[in-house]
């Protein structure tokens, strides 16, 4: 399955967490500008109702940042989910995976390619299979693949699914 793979980091860490992405094997990607802020950074604040208040307070006190995306396959974010947090150890970061359902490209004159893919996410609290402890399982099951990973520890299973019927479109 493939996912939207997004990397928020701090502007000068930037180079630092393109080139763990780029070893990781990534083959392309795209970067958005923007001002950000903690929880931690806001704590304590009132923000006027008006939007001019809110802009100012994010302007006069917001970090710079960038948020790296890529499309990539879910076993390469695994890899480049490691190499960031080896490469940015002390320095702040986020890393977001979203699912991608459907994926449709247009080439312009050339005939339109569309992928779909079925994926069910579920979630059942149960005994890990790892650090024993009562906790969220997450599941994501695709069209010839599961994995099943425990919220307390982080330990994962993965399963290939031989023998897929794909209904008749």
């Amino acid at each position: 399955m493939k996912v939207h793979l997004r990397v928020f980091v701090e502007t000068e860490n930037l180079g630092k967490a393109m080139n763990a992405m780029t070893e990781a094997g990534i083959t392309g990607f795209y970067i958005l500008e923007y001002k950000g802020m903690s929880p931690q950074d806001w704590k304590g604040f009132v923000i006027k109702e008006e939007p001019e208040s809110a802009i100012g307070l994010i302007r006069d006190y917001a970090t710079d940042a960038v948020l790296i995306c890529s499309v990539v396959e879910e076993e390469k974010a695994e890899e480049i989910e490691k190499l960031i947090s080896e490469t940015l150890k002390k320095d702040k970061f986020t890393i977001l995976e979203v699912p991608i359902r459907k994926i449709i490209v247009n080439y312009g004159n050339e005939e339109e390619v569309e992928e779909e893919v079925d994926v069910w996410l579920l979630e059942k609290e149960v005994p890990c299979f790892y650090c024993g402890e009562n906790a969220v399982q997450r599941i994501r099951v695709d069209v010839n693949k599961a994995k099943i990973w425990c919220t307390n520890c982080g330990a994962a299973r993965y399963y290939l699914i031989k023998g897929v019927e794909r209904p008749e479109r």
